[in-house]
């Protein structure tokens, strides 16, 4: 078993052999579009933070190579530290692209290092110009004259506007060099466009984010030169209001830098959950389980709890991820024929990852199980049928038990086989009535010992106590 989920492969001869969430399509619509373009093209692949983009890159970049596309991939957060992202994104594709063959008998060597040259006169011409003109060889500021200052301004403005002009030449070399490299690394017969490939955009610096947008659609605007940058929407969009105010038209801003935009497709119904028992070596500890009559439901509770619940609560891929990792660190301590008390452990983990506070209160027994329970109730409507289901009355009935002290549950026990004797009762009430009296019944004869402590340890040994 492991505690973190390891690095999906994308084996570069089979890319969608891991292909565990149905990108394959998509990567494959993408690869079409990209392949039949000669147009500079900036496309986005949209999806909130941890739902796969980096694997889906994975997959479009091997993808590609098998179908003899030159890729550049960046990896932007990891520049994040650099003041200006052209420096970042010249500097870490430099060897990539020197690793490029031209089949044209043109040296690439001497074109990447002509594009360097013209990446430093463009960043020198972006420069602040009071920065470059420094005090005009004003130094004494007492001495600092009428005439002195309009010297200063109109030296300012000269230089301002040779800049500007310097750095339009910069930039139509620029795009000259890049794109005679992108056409020389292929056959002449060939159309095929050099892709770079961005990730982790959403995760930098307001500033560098924008920064990096604005660079790729005005510098990199180029034939046959595409881009391909996968961002959350909704956090560029807390960037771009960050720089530019609460009430910028995100939406008509980021429209700007995009030609085309790729939603992330949802996966199957289970078909992460399904892939989680495998990559953190979980299925093999259930399937010793399956043997004894009290542990072989265990996984089948814990893939209801977290199948019905990852939804409801918003659960995003690397929060599922994160859950797994929890379950795979409670199972490391829990030996093969121990009862795991799915339900129960399945619930601390949800509220440890979506509600600290109510995952203290409960462990503490400052918060009781109708608290938990009104939570996932008011998760919409796969919270609310949950927590009204069979398996929702076992959970609830696991968490009153887990909380009334050892000399109140024979008083527990009675007060809910009084009530099933109540025959005005609802289907709905006495359907719950009985698991939970089900379930008091189990504690209350020492069939299955209730220790919140024992199981909160479990979860808190590595993740920590929020």
């Amino acid at each position: 078993m492991q505690l973190r989920a390891p690095v999906i492969e994308v084996p570069a001869e089979s890319p969608f052999e891991n292909d565990k969430l149905g990108r394959k399509l998509a990567v494959e619509t993408l690869a079409d579009i990209l392949k039949s373009t000669v147009d500079p093209l900036v496309i986005s692949v949209n999806a909130p933070w941890g739902y796969g983009k980096s694997t889906f890159l994975q997959m479009l970049t091997a993808h590609l190579a098998k179908h003899s596309v030159k890729t550049i991939s960046f990896n932007a957060w990891e520049s994040d530290y650099v003041d200006d992202p052209f420096v970042a994104l010249l500097g870490d594709t430099e060897e990539q692209l020197k690793a490029l063959k031209s089949h044209r008998g043109l040296s690439i060597q001497v074109k990447i290092e002509r594009v360097k040259r013209l990446g430093v006169k463009i960043i020198s011409a972006a420069l602040p110009a009071a920065v470059k003109i420094g005090t005009a060889g004003i130094i004494d500021l007492q001495e600092v004259t009428e005439a002195a200052i309009a010297d200063a301004a109109e030296q300012f403005t000269k230089n301002q506007i040779d800049a500007y002009s310097e750095a339009k030449r910069s930039i139509a070399s620029f795009r000259n060099e890049l794109g005679e490299i992108a056409s020389t690394i292929y056959r002449e017969d060939s159309q095929l466009p050099l892709v770079f490939i961005i990730d982790e955009l959403d995760r930098c610096r307001p500033t560098h984010a924008v920064r990096l947008l604005e660079i790729v659609k005005h510098f990199f605007s180029i034939e046959r030169v595409a881009f391909v940058i996968a961002l959350d929407p909704d956090q560029l969009g807390h960037s771009v209001r960050t720089l530019y105010g609460q009430g910028m038209d995100v939406d008509g801003y980021l429209k700007r830098f995009f030609d085309l935009e790729l939603n992330l497709p949802d996966p199957k119904a289970g078909a992460f959950l399904d892939a989680q028992f495998e990559r953190f070596g979980l299925a093999e500890f259930f399937a010793g389980r399956s043997g004894h009559h009290e542990t072989r439901y265990d996984r089948e509770r814990i893939e209801i709890m977290f199948g019905e619940l990852f939804p409801a609560l918003s659960f995003s891929f690397r929060e599922q991820e994160r859950a797994f990792a929890l379950l795979s660190l409670a199972i490391r301590a829990t030996q093969q024929d121990q009862y795991l008390r799915p339900f129960l452990l399945g619930c601390l983990i949800l509220l440890k990852i979506k509600n600290s506070k109510l995952y203290r209160d409960f462990v503490a027994g400052r918060g009781a199980a109708a608290d938990v329970i009104g939570y996932f109730s008011k998760a919409g409507a796969k919270g609310m049928a949950f927590t009204q289901s069979h398996y929702g009355y076992a959970l609830e009935g696991e968490l009153i038990a887990v909380q009334t002290p050892i000399h109140e549950q024979a008083d527990l026990y009675n007060r809910f086989e009084q009530e099933l004797g109540d025959g005005e009762l609802t289907p709905q009430a006495r359907s719950r009535a009985t698991t939970i009296h089900h379930v008091l019944k189990e504690v209350r004869f020492g069939r299955r010992s209730v220790n919140i402590a024992s199981i909160a340890s479990k979860i808190d040994l590595i993740s920590g106590r929020d």
